[in-house]
């Protein structure tokens, strides 16, 4: 009884109709209008399910829901962590059932997945979500707000006793939206009785953990950084009459690792544009271990030639059915490790740091202590990356503004002091040099 539409440019959604995506088209959804979009001749391997889940993430967020079905290839696995990273939800079919289970197989690796159900019973459970998420949200909303300090604080603590991790000084909007996340998935309406469910449920502690954690990432992000850092930030970086020179990276909130080999690669490329050696050295830090273990298997989908050039494909992966696999010669520059930016130390004596998109999520307490502290392991006149909705704030004396747009910034002044803070973890400057040493030791063993 559903009315079936192909769609035409700028069209309108309604309820309870079907929209088919036209031939050789991409779809993108702005403020629920549907527009299309050529396929570029040069693309080869189209992923247009990806290309629409990541536009619906933008445009409806903690709204947006998605459903992989059965299919061929591994279209749909990003955009799925499009959608997650939005707070939106997600729907897989099972494998086994599945006709072709390339899909929903690449869907399911992501860890990420709130349903993994056979197909017959997907319309029970959407309209479950769909009702407790739309009908139930401002009740929940405010129930959140009223009981929040109490429960909130048992919440934190069932996490860090499971997972080792302190949320306290996370943003509260971004916490309450993963928790309300879990309650509608779990179709609770309440923080007391998610808080049992937590008690009760290990596993659901895990999952709220990976929600709150969720790193979407890809190769090449923000492709103007990349430039700009071949431009104003790598060339530095080799001005040493050093023959055994050493360049050392620290990428912050590594994820899935596409960011620590998008660096290797851009290094790579400019040690040979210039005929000259160096050591790399590149820390990619983060405190999913599931996401470090992808990223150390250096495995990825064929869905990366979206952002990875063929150039870049030629040159550092290896094509194996239908996954591209890193080359050693990048992999030996990258090395993984579980490393908790609040509480763990620094590493030290470093050419550059990358953490784009994580001060977002933190209060500005925290912020106020790690920036001192990136200050503290950067080398002289090396260079800081941030997100692109984050800023130094007001440590103008420690930072100086090297590329405004692509937030690259550069060292100045001697090293900030480093204090002691219990609430935070934040360590004195006494105690860094032993602990950076072991962090990097078990991390060399890791990998």
């Amino acid at each position: 009884s559903m009315k079936v539409f192909q769609i035409e440019e700028g069209m309108q959604i309604e309820p309870n109709c079907v929209y088919v995506k036209p031939p050789n088209k991409d779809v993108t959804i702005s403020d629920r209008i549907l527009h299309l979009a050529e396929i570029p001749a040069s693309q080869g391997l189209k992923h247009p399910i990806d290309f629409f889940f990541q536009s619906l993430a933008k445009d409806q967020a903690d709204r947006a829901i998605c459903i992989i079905l059965s299919g061929m290839g591994t279209d749909g696995a990003i955009g799925l962590k499009a959608i997650k990273d939005a707070g939106g939800m997600s729907m897989v079919q099972e494998e086994k059932q599945a006709r072709f289970g390339g899909m929903p197989t690449s869907a399911t690796s992501t860890a990420l997945a709130d349903y993994i159900l056979p197909a017959e019973k997907m319309p029970e459970k959407l309209i479950e979500y769909a009702t407790c998420h739309y009908n139930i949200w401002n009740q929940k909303a405010a129930t959140l707000k009223s009981e929040n300090s109490h429960y909130l604080e048992k919440i934190f603590a069932l996490l860090q006793s499971k997972t080792g991790h302190n949320f306290t000084h996370y943003k509260r909007a971004t916490i309450n939206r993963r928790i309300e996340k879990r309650m509608t998935v779990n179709q609770i309406d309440t923080l007391s009785d998610y808080v049992v469910c937590l008690q009760q449920k290990p596993a659901e502690v895990d999952a709220l953990f990976k929600d709150l954690i969720i790193g979407v990432t890809s190769f090449f992000r923000d492709p103007k950084l990349y430039e700009a850092l071949k431009e104003k930030a790598i060339p530095p970086l080799f001005e040493s009459e050093d023959i055994l020179h050493t360049i050392r990276i620290w990428v912050v909130g590594c994820s899935t690792g596409e960011e620590a080999y998008s660096m290797a690669m851009l290094l790579k490329e400019h040690m040979d544009t210039i005929n000259s050696y160096a050591k790399i050295q590149i820390f990619a830090t983060d405190i999913d271990d599931d996401a470090l273990n992808f990223a150390r298997a250096a495995i990825y989908p064929e869905s990366i030639i979206v952002d990875v050039s063929q150039e870049r494909l030629k040159r550092f992966f290896t094509k194996q059915d239908h996954t591209y696999i890193i080359n050693k010669h990048i992999r030996e520059m990258v090395c993984f490790a579980n490393h908790n930016l609040i509480k763990d130390p620094p590493f030290s004596k470093l050419d550059m740091i990358s953490c784009r998109n994580l001060l977002i999520y933190l209060e500005p307490v925290l912020q106020k202590k790690l920036l001192p502290l990136f200050h503290y392991a950067l080398k002289p006149n090396r260079f800081l990356i941030l997100g692109n909705s984050e800023t130094v704030v007001e440590f103008t004396n420690l930072f100086s503004v090297i590329d405004k747009d692509c937030k690259i910034f550069q060292r100045i002044g001697f090293s900030a002091g480093l204090a002691n803070d219990r609430d935070t973890g934040s360590l004195t400057s006494a105690a860094l040099k032993q602990q950076t040493v072991e962090v990097f030791s078990k991390s060399k063993e890791v990998n």
